[in-house]
C-alpha cells in the first residue's frame, strides 16, 4: 500500500452526480512515456491490482481509473443507479477530462479487467480519440443469446432474482478487524491462489474500516449485485471496432461463460488475437509477474 502511494499521485474527478478519485503518475502524460489506461472489475479497485501493475511503473506512466462506488469513489444512493453504459460513460468523461493537457504525441494502452475490459470495449461508442492498443483481461463477453435473455428477464422484472446476484447482494461485507478479514479471506473462493502480496492489496484498497471500527467492503454488495443483473448494450459491435493489436487473455479456470465469447470476438474481428493463461478470472492476482511479463511481450509501445 505504501509504495503505491508513494509512487503515485490521486486524482478526483467530479461530474455533478459523483466524485471518481483514482491514482496516477505525477505528471501522467507529460513525461515522455507511454501512458497505461487501467480499469478494474466489479467489487475491486485498481490499486487492487498495484502487485501487478506496480512493474509497469517508471517505464509507463500509469493512470488507474475508477467506478463509482469502488476504491475511493463515491457510492451513488440506489435510486440514482446507473447501468453499465452509465458507468462507461462517466469512468470516460474523468479520463478524457484528466487527459485533456497530455502530450498527444504519447501513446495511450487500454489495458482492463473483467467488468473493466468491457467498459474500456464500450467506450469504442463515444471516445473522441481511440486507445492506441487494447490489452483485455478476461473480459466477462456476454454472448449474443444470453445479453438476449438478460434484456427479457430485465423486462419481466426478474433479473435480480439470478443466483449469482443473489449471490453477490448476500456476500459478507463486514469483519471485526483486518486481521479478521485476511483470515476469512485467504485461501478461500476466488482468492483461493492470490499471493500474500495480492490478498493484502485487495484488503487494503477494497475494504476499509468504517465508524465503528469494523472493516467493510468499500463496494456495497447491493451495487455488485446491481452490476451482475445488468448487461452490455452495443457491446459486439464495439467488439466489432476493436482496432489492430488488440489482445485478449482469458484463463483457464475462468467463468464458463467466457471462453465461448472471446472464442466468436476473436472470429468476429480478424485485429483481436486471443490468448489462453494458466489461472482463475483474476489470474494476475495469482501470478503478478508472470502476467507483467506476458503482456509486456504484446505491447507495441
Amino acid at each position: 500500500m505504501n509504495n503505491a502511494q508513494a509512487s503515485l499521485t490521486r486524482w478526483e474527478h467530479d461530474d455533478g452526480t459523483v466524485i471518481l478519485r483514482g491514482w496516477m503518475t505525477p505528471d501522467c502524460g507529460k513525461n515522455g512515456r507511454p501512458v497505461i489506461h487501467f480499469l478494474h472489475g466489479t467489487g475491486l479497485s485498481s490499486l487492487t491490482y498495484w502487485p501487478f501493475l506496480a512493474s509497469f511503473h517508471g517505464e509507463y506512466d500509469l493512470f488507474l481509473g475508477s467506478f463509482e462506488g469502488h476504491g475511493g469513489s463515491d457510492v451513488a444512493p440506489r435510486e440514482r443507479y446507473s447501468d453499465w453504459a452509465a458507468l462507461t460513460a462517466r469512468a470516460l468523461i474523468c479520463y478524457e477530462d484528466l487527459s485533456s493537457d497530455w502530450d498527444p504525441k504519447q501513446p495511450v494502452i487500454a489495458l482492463a479487467h473483467s467488468f473493466g475490459a468491457i467498459a474500456t470495449t464500450l467506450m469504442l461508442h463515444k471516445q473522441r480519440r481511440l486507445f492506441d492498443q487494447y490489452i483485455l483481461l478476461d473480459p466477462v463477453i456476454y454472448p449474443k443469446s444470453m445479453i438476449a435473455l438478460m434484456r427479457f428477464l430485465h423486462l419481466i422484472g426478474v433479473a435480480r432474482r439470478l443466483p449469482h446476484v443473489k449471490q453477490a447482494k448476500n456476500r459478507r461485507q463486514v469483519w471485526s478487524s483486518r486481521e479478521d478479514a485476511h483470515k476469512n479471506l485467504n485461501g478461500r473462493g476466488v482468492f483461493k491462489r492470490w499471493t500474500d502480496e495480492s490478498l493484502d492489496s485487495y484488503i487494503d484498497h477494497a475494504i476499509q474500516p468504517n465508524a465503528q471500527g469494523e472493516w467493510q467492503l468499500r463496494c456495497p454488495p447491493w451495487l455488485e449485485a446491481r452490476i451482475f443483473s445488468g448487461y452490455p448494450k452495443k457491446l459486439w459491435s464495439a467488439l466489432a471496432q476493436l482496432p489492430e493489436y488488440t489482445h485478449i487473455l482469458h484463463s483457464t479456470k475462468t467463468y464458463p461463460f467466457i471462453p465461448p465469447g472471446v472464442k466468436k470476438a476473436e472470429k468476429a474481428n480478424p485485429h483481436i488475437t486471443l490468448t489462453e493463461v494458466e489461472g482463475g478470472h483474476c489470474f494476475m492476482q495469482e501470478a503478478p509477474q508472470e502476467s507483467y511479463q506476458q503482456i509486456k511481450r504484446l505491447l507495441r509501445f
